[in-house]
């Protein structure tokens, strides 16, 4: 597939800082996939967003849009050459436009109002063209944001936390509104989070940052299920962290709570120290299991049963609780012994003892 964005050993380092915001960077964004940014404050994300976009220029390194060199030695595009489509936290709607005009801004050719109703289409706000910004609602601002940033028919539409200023409700529908307009466009889009279930829920791919550097990148499934270090288990939802030494078959691991299931044999040798993260969603009730504990908290959440079991090693000392998600419908109370088996698609190596 064709590659939309690349970046090659990209490093930006903002005056009066002394850490670089984005360090010997490369990362390759394919042409039609939705991609997320995703990491802490000050992890250099929306550095990244900004060096793709123009608005920053790096001091090292290469940066290519649609395989046309943007910024290296002796190139530079401007923004507004980039062909890039840009959806801001706050929108950067104009209040004194209506849709129509805030859509068509900028658009000089020919058939502007042929493609202000395309758009206006795609979005699904036709009759909607006379109404001035104020009349509507923060998910219809978002549509017309979107819209405009579609309008050109851009190479890339980078959009800055979309989401972070709608509530709860209509974040949870504007991921599946926005999807599905960027594909229906058949647009490479580029996200910036730092919410987790945002970029799960909307990302074919995830790139976790952290002090300018990627952690990880892969699917969504792949990020959650299996964390290559501490850091994006630990940011990217909940785990718990257990150490253990790696068995013959190298298809378990022997830990202070007993035998876990491992099927990444393939990056670990025999006799091996390793720490493992376990999601919460890994975890079975079985009555007649090795590994057991005590309940000593529990949370209802609405999609689960947010429970703390406090195990114990071979010589029955505590070891750290686990948070374990059980169903709903699950009753459980402090004090209750529990058995369960854990899934090992649940279970990733994320560190060398």
């Amino acid at each position: 597939m064709a590659t939309a964005i690349e970046l090659k050993n990209v490093s930006k380092t903002y005056k009066g800082e002394e850490d670089a915001a984005v360090r010997n960077l490369s990362l390759k964004i394919e042409k039609g996939k939705i991609v997320t940014l995703l990491g802490p404050s000050g992890c250099g994300k929306t550095t990244t967003l900004r060096l793709i976009a123009g608005f920053e220029r790096p001091e090292e390194g290469e940066i290519y849009i649609g395989e046309k060199p943007m910024a290296r030695e002796n190139v530079w595009i401007s923004p507004e050459k980039r062909r890039i489509g840009m959806v801001f936290q706050d929108y950067a709607l104009f209040p004194h436009l209506n849709v129509e005009e805030n859509i068509g801004f900028g658009y000089r050719d020919s058939d502007r109002e042929k493609r202000v109703f395309e758009v206006l289409e795609m979005v699904n706000l036709i009759g909607f063209e006379k109404k001035k910004i104020h009349h509507l609602s923060g998910g219809q601002q978002q549509r017309v944001a979107l819209a405009r940033a579609l309008a050109k028919k851009p190479e890339v539409v980078l959009l800055d936390e979309p989401f972070s200023n709608l509530d709860t409700h209509l974040k949870q529908k504007m991921r599946n509104e926005v999807k599905r307009i960027l594909k229906k466009a058949n647009a490479t889009g580029v996200f910036v989070s730092h919410d987790q279930k945002d970029a799960l829920a909307i990302s074919d791919e995830i790139i976790v940052m952290n002090n300018g550097v990627v952690q990880q990148k892969g699917s969504p499934k792949r990020i959650y299920q299996f964390p290559n270090n501490p850091f994006v288990a630990k940011f990217v939802g909940e785990s718990n962290l257990i150490e253990g030494i790696v068995e013959k078959d190298k298809r378990w691991i022997r830990t202070g709570i007993g035998r876990v299931p491992c099927n990444q044999y393939h990056i670990i040798t025999e006799g091996e120290r390793v720490l493992l993260s376990v999601r919460p969603n890994g975890f079975t009730l079985t009555e007649n299991s090795e590994l057991r504990g005590v309940v000593v908290g529990y949370s209802y959440v609405g999609e689960n049963l947010e429970v703390r079991i406090q195990l114990f090693d071979d010589e029955r000392e505590k070891k750290t609780p686990l948070l374990v998600y059980l169903h709903p419908n699950e009753i459980v109370q402090e004090g209750d012994e529990l058995g369960f088996t854990i899934s090992a698609n649940f279970v990733s190596v994320v560190k060398e003892c």
